[in-house]
């Protein structure tokens, strides 16, 4: 039996199709799942393709290196099924019981239901590629005869340079992705199956899989072969690419329609056609192509009409399109959720200062994470033992100025700054004894540390003078964080803000640092992390998300749309004042300690984990949302080790190791129910709902308008000055993202290389009736307002 945790096997890896470059890698099994399980892409087509073989440098006439003339040793076997009745628990079952070391995983278009999934069986030396046939006959033999089955694997499994996508598709809406590790003998040593050989060797149906089929790689896993045979296919496809001009689009587009009626996939009839088209595989024309066939015939994608999508092959259910100039309301906090004495604290303060109870709350979440030393950190993956996470966050609370942003940080940080205040006389009178040292005795004697928790001063040399001494982290507070950011821009005349933007990027993140100053020397930094709380109103932050570069610094706050203030009530002060600050100064105390999660919430963070991939589709539409989304699963993290430290400390300073379930759970439940929304409606109300928001509307505006049924970029040239500007490129990304708001639909235009054609929504028209008439309207007063100006300048 092997290690599979000291075993690794040599996989190539290619980036599409095409194969023209490829990496290769030496992978454990248990590397090469992590791998396969964190693959993702929006579309099949985008997925990466892995091999278990080793390859040389010779090209096929396509200039691609994936060929059997290229292939000089195999590293593995890859069986595949497809045909969807094989449960893939009972292959997992079958591949464990027979003792054979190997990776199990579902491919892309695996669903419940619909079971398609992948063997992948290392060898134990690289071994020539004429074996392969023979060891794919011997595993296929050995699962059919222990599961009693007529077919396992796939033709493709039997062609020696068959490539197969691994990962999985986002948005996918009965997506069930997995890979597990199978532990036994590499199944080039398992001479004891070559009984099984001859039953599984490839059928007849199978021997076209081979190089000799011109289709070999596009499985006809829908039913028979009809209409046209290959080699007419084939000659379609070179007819298209000798055609000059428009007369390229009718040989394409029959080979396209020959292939949608065979029951091929997009993808499939994509990778076909890319040798034979400009654009290769996301060639837009053939796409086009494909969407007009396929609407005009009512054939659905064969994966979409096995997965019971009804409304593929049928008339399009009404899409009800988004309202671009409405405000998304965060919600208020939730009960339930938070650490009990936060909760209280935040409910309390509140009621006394009439302020924003959200704001409140996860002001004293920053305040914990800065008082939490770095030295309490959670391992996140049960086995990766290089991902820690320390309770670091960066809070911004979003508001008008009378939202009492200022009252509500200090009543929050109160507790700790009377601990920084004990640490800075501390430092004083150390410093003060010190500086009265004989000359000789103080070069002997260290000066004192300048050990603080709270950091105001937002310059970065002051801010490493500070963190040099305080490993176990800070908290940065700032009553405006617009000052913050302005701090970052005081040497434009000089090297600019890269290096300060860059000194706070790395103390989001924690760990070792270090700066060579002029005329200063070498300043090393143990640890630099640094927590941040600050305020800041809509209009300064809404500039500074234009004007800077997008380093991502602006996505690691955790941003809180504060509400308007209200009275507040005169009543003497709650117990739960001093319940929190005894609270902050327990945190403080806490000493080394390493968490991980339970069995419950290590399943938990990874079904979070796929969530957030999911939800990183929105880049898309808004890439600094998107961004900000990209953050979650460290942020997720943090937040767990604070909820576990503020309500499972055991005496003084020691708290249990394990993180539960139930914890990790109510944590989730705070990210997605509470922070996400309020993100939601910073990164759409404060920056603009889309990465282009004021193009958009201005489009969306024009339809309104014009009442236009269909759209394409030569309109946008006769639009306001906002559209004109727009360049073709840019015109493009705003239909496209009208498009993903339910606005528009794209459709496929008549000629090769004409722009593209989208039709309105009708409900566009029925839904926004009121505010076409305000907007045709205003237009019609700019158009007259013109006129009245240029016309008072004319003598008569």
């Amino acid at each position: 039996m092997i290690d599979i945790d000291a075993s690794k096997v040599h996989v190539t890896l290619f980036k599409d199709f095409a194969a023209k470059t490829y990496t290769t890698e030496n992978l454990t099994l248990m590397e090469l799942r992590e791998r396969v399980l964190n693959a993702a892409a929006r579309e099949k087509g985008k997925l990466p393709w892995l091999k278990l073989a080793v390859f040389g440098t010779k090209r096929s006439a396509n200039g691609s290196l994936r060929h059997d003339a290229n292939l000089t040793h195999i590293t593995g076997i890859e069986l595949e099924h497809d045909d969807q009745n094989i449960a893939f628990d009972d292959a997992l079952k079958t591949v464990s019981e027979l003792g054979i070391s190997a990776l199990v995983y579902t491919s892309p278009s695996h669903s419940p239901g619909a079971e398609r999934w992948r063997i992948l069986a290392p060898t134990s030396q690289p071994l020539p590629p004429e074996t392969r046939v023979k060891l794919v006959s011997r595993l296929n033999g050995a699962m059919k005869t222990k599961l009693g089955a007529q077919k396992i694997a796939a033709s493709e499994s039997f062609a020696l340079s068959q490539a197969y996508f691994f990962g999985w598709v986002m948005n996918k809406p009965d997506r069930d992705h997995r890979a597990e590790v199978t532990i036994g003998n590499f199944i080039d040593q398992r001479d004891d199956l070559a009984q099984f050989e001859i039953i599984g060797s490839k059928t007849a149906d199978q021997t076209s899989a081979g190089e000799s089929d011109p289709f070999s790689e596009y499985s006809d896993s829908h039913g028979p072969k009809r209409g046209k045979s290959d080699e007419d296919l084939l000659a379609l496809l070179k007819q298209s690419r000798a055609t000059p001009g428009k007369g390229w689009r009718e040989p394409m587009l029959l080979f396209i329609g020959s292939t949608v009626g065979k029951g091929w996939s997009d993808l499939q009839i994509k990778s076909a056609c890319a040798p034979y088209s400009d654009g290769g595989i996301d060639d837009p024309d053939i796409r086009d192509l494909i969407d007009y066939t396929r609407k005009n015939f009512g054939k659905p994608e064969p994966d979409q009409a096995e997965s019971g999508d009804a409304t593929n092959a049928g008339p399009k259910v009404a899409v009800d399109p988004v309202d671009l100039w409405g405000n998304f309301k965060p919600p208020s906090l939730p009960r339930g959720l938070l650490p009990d004495v936060i909760e209280r604290f935040a409910h309390d303060q509140g009621m006394d200062m009439g302020a924003d109870m959200s704001a409140i709350a996860m002001s004293a979440l920053a305040v914990c994470a800065g008082a939490i030393s770095d030295s309490v950190r959670l391992q996140v993956k049960r086995h990766n033992t290089g991902w820690f996470e320390a309770p670091r966050l960066w809070v911004a609370l979003v508001g008008p100025p009378s939202s009492k942003k200022s009252p509500i940080m200090t009543a929050a940080a109160r507790p700790l700054r009377l601990i920084d205040a004990y640490q800075a006389r501390d430092y004083a009178d150390q410093r003060a004894v010190y500086d009265k040292l004989p000359k000789e005795e103080k070069l002997k004697t260290n000066p004192p540390k300048q050990v603080r928790s709270i950091l105001q001063d937002t310059t970065i040399e002051a801010a490493q003078d500070v963190a040099k001494d305080s490993p176990d982290g800070l908290l940065c507070y700032q009553d405006e964080l617009s000052g913050w950011f302005g701090s970052m821009d005081k040497y434009s005349a000089g090297r600019g803000s890269a290096k300060d933007r860059s000194f706070w990027l790395e103390a989001f993140n924690g760990g070792t640092y270090s700066v060579q100053r002029v005329g200063r020397g070498l300043v090393y930094i143990d640890n630099l992390s640094i927590s941040l709380i600050g305020g800041i109103q809509p209009e300064p932050i809404r500039q500074i998300a234009d004007e800077a570069v997008d380093d991502g610094l602006l996505q690691r706050l955790l941003p809180i749309m504060v509400s308007p203030a209200k009275a507040g009530r005169d009543e003497a002060a709650s117990p739960v004042v001093a319940e929190y600050n005894a609270l902050i100064r327990d945190l403080h105390c806490l000493g080394n300690a390493t968490l991980r999660f339970d069995d419950g919430a290590q399943a938990y963070r990874q079904e979070l984990e796929l969530k957030h991939l999911n939800l990183q589709s929105l880049e898309f539409v808004h890439r600094k949302l998107s961004a900000h989304i990209g953050k979650y699963d460290g942020i997720f993290a943090r937040l767990c080790v604070i909820w576990h430290c503020a309500e499972n400390m055991v005496g003084f300073g020691d708290i249990p190791a394990v993180i539960s379930e139930a914890t990790a759970r109510r944590v989730g439940a705070f990210l997605h129910g509470f922070l996400l929304p309020h993100a939601m409606a910073f990164y759409t109300t404060v920056l603009g709902l889309s990465n282009d928001h004021d193009h958009v509307t201005a489009v969306a505006g024009y339809i309104l308008s014009r009442g236009l049924t269909e759209i394409t970029n030569r309109h946008l040239k006769r639009g306001d000055r906002v559209m004109r500007r727009l360049s073709p490129e840019a015109g493009l990304a705003v239909l496209e993202q009208l498009e993903a708001f339910g606005w528009l639909e794209r459709t496929p235009s008549r000629l090769r290389g004409a722009p593209a054609h989208w039709s309105v929504n009708p409900a566009v028209h029925q839904k926004f009736a009121e505010r076409a008439k305000a907007e045709a309207v205003r237009r019609a007063e700019v158009r007259q307002t013109i006129a009245d100006v240029l016309g008072a300048g004319v003598e008569p």
